[in-house]
């Protein structure tokens, strides 16, 4: 199997990673799978989860959302955020949660934003179940 590149860039950080055979990223319409030579796109991306396999390692990111550039050579992600299950505080995400359900309740509030906000931190919550 052939290896391709994946080089990811959020507004606080820039990671590269060689080696990668397998690419999963969240679309808008549901789970993309990307290997070396995929046909060039540009595909926006959903709160959810991204998987990255080097060197037979599965790893699992939670992001929310952004946009991925594809090419045959390699993948940019260009992302809002991306946290691996090591940097993800579990009290703070069932924190979340919680006023971001408290959010929903209020008809005052903003219901989209709120139900993003508990989107995003159940997507969390999500990651840290799979370590």
């Amino acid at each position: 199997m052939s290896n391709f590149k994946v080089d990811i860039i959020t507004p606080i950080n820039m990671e590269s990673l060689d080696n990668v055979t397998y690419l999963r990223i969240p679309s808008l319409d549901g789970l993309t799978g990307i290997q070396a030579r995929h046909a060039s796109s540009i595909i926006a991306l959903d709160i959810g989860e991204i998987k990255i396999v080097t060197n037979n390692k599965e790893r699992i990111f939670a992001t929310s959302g952004g946009f991925a550039d594809i090419r045959p050579e390699g993948t940019q992600l260009l992302l809002e955020t991306f946290e691996s299950g090591k940097i993800i505080d579990k009290k703070r995400a069932h924190q979340a949660v919680e006023k971001a359900t408290k959010h929903i309740s209020s008809r005052n509030d903003d219901l989209k934003r709120a139900t993003l906000a508990l989107k995003r931190a159940k997507n969390r919550l999500a990651i840290l179940k799979k370590l």
